[in-house]
């Protein structure tokens, strides 16, 4: 009896126990907050990696293969718009602007003379047509000469004035294919000045593009600015794709990030402040204005990077180009 007594009390401890951890039947356990931990708030800044680089500047290089014959700037050299900074080897191009040139001179020789003798064909129609009314005329005064016969003219006279009617019909005739063949002459000369002004136009057309491939063998500064780094040398080869200068234009400087990732830039808003700082340059800080944040993410070792441009208040003395930076953006929560 006092062992089933025990066992009683034993699963009513069980049955007590299990209820104060489950709770009420039928309810999961609840946890009670700590109020001596305090919530995490949200982030208000994101920080980014960036680099330095000139408010506007140009990486230049040549536009068709060649040998470099001329360097004709140093680094640090201020240049204006338009200053020729290398030159290619142009031998070959100058051979073909100067025979283009001579192309387009005989060009315009051929218009000079296909102009005199359009000239000379016009001279010969009047000619012609001249001769024919002289040739009409004179069929005419035979025919008055016959009609003037009197009634009493012989046979013979007859006869003779009906050859001098025949004798000026004649005349006529070949002064008519006089005429035709110089208003032919007329049209072919005009056709040969056609084709001389048309060659001259392709002459010009050559000429031009001997130019442009001569042009395309000196590489100038796009503006004015600084030249920044200079890796051309004489005897080297260049072409389409390699860097020959860099040209900046040094009256202003941007960041511009490297690493702003898709799970941070859309708290990145133009306009936000941020904060500026230099590995090169550890004392300086300096505040700036995000400027622009790219709408397309570039694929970058794996990873999908948006490029933000950030504007900085101050320049600090000693910053150059491609510096890196580290810059935090002040989202505001």
């Amino acid at each position: 009896m006092r062992r089933t007594v025990i066992a009683i009390v034993v699963v009513v401890a069980a049955i007590g126990g299990a209820w104060l951890l489950l709770g009420r039947p039928g309810g999961a356990p609840t946890a009670t907050p700590d109020p001596s931990i305090a919530p995490v708030p949200p982030s208000t800044e994101v920080v980014a990696d960036g680099r330095v680089v000139p408010s506007r500047y140009a990486e230049l290089g040549a536009a068709v293969p060649g040998t470099i014959s001329e360097v004709l700037v140093a680094e640090g050299d201020d240049v204006t718009a338009g200053t020729v900074l290398v030159r290619l080897d142009g031998a070959a191009a100058q051979a073909e602007v100067d025979a283009a040139t001579a192309a387009v001179a005989a060009a315009d020789a051929g218009v000079a003379g296909a102009k005199a003798g359009v000239t000379q064909a016009g001279a010969s129609v009047d000619t012609a047509e001249a001769a024919v009314d002289q040739a009409v005329a004179g069929v005419e005064r035979a025919r008055a000469a016959r009609d003037a016969l009197p009634s009493s003219a012989s046979s013979a006279q007859e006869r003779g004035a009906d050859a001098e009617i025949d004798a000026a019909r004649a005349a006529l005739a070949g002064a008519q294919a006089n005429l035709r063949g110089a208003r032919a002459g007329a049209t072919a000369a005009a056709a040969a000045e056609t084709a001389a002004r048309a060659e001259v136009d392709r002459a010009k057309a050559g000429l031009a593009a001997a130019e442009s491939g001569l042009a395309q063998l000196e590489i100038g500064a796009p503006f004015a600015g600084t030249v920044a780094s200079l890796d051309a040398r004489v005897g080297e080869r260049a072409g389409p794709g390699i860097v020959l200068v860099r040209v900046a234009a040094t009256t202003g400087w941007r960041i511009e990030t490297t690493d702003l990732d898709e799970t941070t830039v859309a708290r990145v808003a133009v306009g936000a402040p941020v904060t500026i700082t230099f590995d090169g340059l550890p004392d300086a800080r300096v505040d700036g204005t995000v400027e622009s944040v790219a709408l397309f993410g570039a694929s970058v070792q794996g990873d999908v990077v948006y490029r933000a441009i950030v504007t900085p208040a101050s320049v600090p003395e000693g910053l150059r180009w491609n510096m890196t930076a580290t810059v935090t953006v002040k989202t505001g929560g």
